[in-house]
């Protein structure tokens, strides 16, 4: 099948931005929030404030003689501080993005930026560049390789790639060689070739590990450099693909703004407790969730000439026309059996590290389920029951399994251990889930105190049997800890993180056996006549335990969960153990590949697209 029009219009580098459009609303919200930025610039100070002031006023052509100043003064005076702590990655890709749009060398708007200011800003890049950009970064061998985090990683590398391409064109710098004597032409294209490698195993091994965390945010700054300003046609299709894929998994389980379904690296507080992945960064390509944020991770997204296709766009907006829906997907995240990894040799090389490089298993990882229903999607991350030292850290750390609920953002319930007084919980839960009940124990292999369910402020209570029962706007929950006396506690800042955030939008229901399975069961209020009856019909369903064998059955979804409590066996739906590999990296009505493929179906409202991560 061939790509669709608007796949080429999103993937070329033309003389005129594809957005300019009358009409065009994502235009309109982006000028919105780049007009705020221009008048007051978020934040105040350092790197970023820079950045992204220079990068409004050169987009609106207004005030670009300050623009010029911003970065002058940061590299005078915020670049070294950064330079020397370490973080330039989280950088160097915003002021790529200034280069490629308003550089000497642009396709966009050529000259906008002054040639001091140019100057300036190549410096950086060459100062933070050169010394740590390596070819051996880019074997493919190592390409199931992660260095410091999945965003870190993505935001590192996708620099190293929009530096190498910058120095490459210019006349200035396309002489110089890198401090492994790689030459900046050579580095430009094996790091296009890393990124073609990079797009089809992301595609085809289920996307991200930090798999719905707010961290994505900063992944895609990258992205969206390579789909907008790479001179490869391949590889802008390829990216301009991966951000197609990367927002319809969003928009498939996303209710106003708000993504359900189990989060990774969801830290305890008002992450979890108000918060969703790309809560912000959404509104620009949808007009969804919090409005005109001017967080940095989000300057990308509010200039890119990328578009979301037609189906994507009805995915996110119609909701209601998801209907009632089961979504099954692999994700990355096992670790991959070895010594420890390194992409550099030397120890004195600014990126070396004997601990924080993630080998990434190639075919073992999450089983992730997501019921969605107009009214709430509850979801979760199966996993067999290993332990911690079996997962990489971005996968196993603070994950979140739970419902969100329509009508109310902070709406939701979940599990969640005690945060430690330092540090993460890792590899806390393993579950089982079928439709609307999900059941989940804590795992000994775990660092993990505490065993708590949240319930958020606004849902209506009512306990008896055992069960408590809870309210929301849309729908209707049971919970049930199945062994152990429990009691309610309220929140507190010392379980957020970094000690601050609200403590009145919730109570926590405490386990006093922190082994105990809990039961969740959700329905929409139209399944039943009213709360009392939903309450009445979840006390009939039969929950039964059987040595260490711990099995419910939901009359109203037609399933029987069965959970091993002593972990000597995989959790059963329906009497069939979970298959934690199975063929479909993703198999929902939307979303469908197999494993390995590359070759990634989407389909909505009877639009249908063929997303090829295979084709050069």
């Amino acid at each position: 099948m061939k790509p669709r029009s608007w796949v080429l219009l999103a993937a070329l580098a033309v003389s005129a931005p594809v957005w300019s459009a009358p009409g065009d609303a994502q235009t309109q919200r982006c000028t919105e929030m780049l007009r705020l930025q221009l008048a007051k610039p978020y934040p105040g100070e350092g790197c970023w404030r820079q950045e992204d002031f220079a990068l409004a006023a050169y987009w609106l052509n207004e005030r670009t003689a300050e623009a010029d100043q911003a970065l002058l003064a940061e590299r005078a005076e915020d670049f070294p501080v950064s330079l020397k702590e370490g973080g330039f990655h989280w950088h160097a890709y915003l002021l790529e993005r200034i280069w490629f749009l308003f550089g000497s060398g642009s396709h966009h708007w050529p000259g906008r930026m002054s040639p001091a200011a140019e100057t300036a800003l190549l410096d950086m890049l060459w100062q933070w560049a050169e010394p740590r950009c390596r070819l051996e970064m880019t074997l493919p061998e190592r390409d199931q390789w992660v260095w410091g985090s999945e965003n870190h990683h993505a935001q590192a590398w996708g620099s190293f790639w929009g530096a190498a391409q910058i120095f490459a064109r210019h006349p200035a710098y396309r002489a110089r060689r890198y401090a492994d004597g790689t030459s900046t032409g050579q580095m430009a294209a094996v790091f296009d070739d890393y990124f073609r490698r990079y797009a089809r195993l992301r595609a085809s091994q289920g996307l991200l590990v930090e798999c719905n965390s707010g961290y994505n945010k900063y992944t895609l700054g990258g992205w969206y450099n390579l789909a907008d300003f790479a001179e490869d046609a391949a590889l802008r299709r390829q990216m301009s693909q991966l951000l197609e894929l990367f927002w319809a998994d969003w928009a498939a389980e996303q209710i106003d703004g708000l993504r359900g379904g189990s989060r990774h690296r969801c830290y305890p507080g008002s992450d979890s407790t108000e918060g969703g992945s790309m809560m912000g960064a959404a509104w620009y390509p949808f007009g969804l969730g919090p409005a005109r944020s001017q967080h940095p991770s989000h300057m990308c997204a509010a200039t890119t000439f990328w578009r979301p296709s037609p189906l994507v766009d009805a995915l996110a907006h119609d909701v209601a026309g998801h209907g009632v829906h089961e979504s099954l997907s692999r994700r990355p995240g096992r670790a991959q059996p070895g010594p420890p990894a390194n992409f550099v040799a030397d120890p004195q090389h600014p990126f070396y590290s004997a601990t924080g490089v993630y080998r990434v298993a190639a075919d073992a990882g999450v089983l992730r389920y997501t019921y969605g229903t107009p009214d709430y999607i509850l979801g979760t991350s199966m996993v067999p029951a290993l332990t911690q030292a079996d997962w990489t850290n971005i996968s196993s750390q603070n994950r979140w399994d739970g419902v969100v609920f329509a009508g109310s953002r902070t709406a939701r319930i979940y599990a969640q251990p005690l945060q430690p007084a330092r540090g993460s919980v890792y590899n806390a839960y393993w579950s089982v889930q079928k439709r609307g009940v999900l059941i989940v124990q804590r795992l000994k292999g775990s660092n993990a105190k505490g065993h708590r369910l949240w319930f958020d402020a606004g849902l209506k209570r009512a306990e008896h049997d055992g069960w408590v029962f809870a309210e929301a706007p849309q729908a209707y929950a049971a919970v049930r800890v199945t062994r152990g006396q429990t009691v309610w506690q309220p929140d507190s800042v010392e379980q957020h993180r970094e000690g601050k955030g609200a403590t009145d939008r919730g109570m926590w229901l405490s386990c006093g056996d922190d082994f105990a399975p809990a039961i969740l069961e959700v329905a929409r209020r139209g399944d039943y006549a009213d709360f009392a009856a939903f309450q009445a019909a979840i006390v009939a369903n039969p929950l039964r335990w059987t040595g260490p064998r711990l099995d419910y059955t939901s009359a109203l979804h037609h399933t029987t969960l069965s959970l091993f409590a002593d972990y000597s066996q995989p959790p059963a739906v329906d009497g069939q153990a979970l298959d934690y590999a199975p063929r479909r990296v993703f198999d929902s009505p939307f979303i469908q590949s197999d494993f390995g493929s590359g070759l990634v179906t989407l389909r909505f409202g009877g639009q249908s697209e063929t997303l090829d991560f295979n084709a050069p």
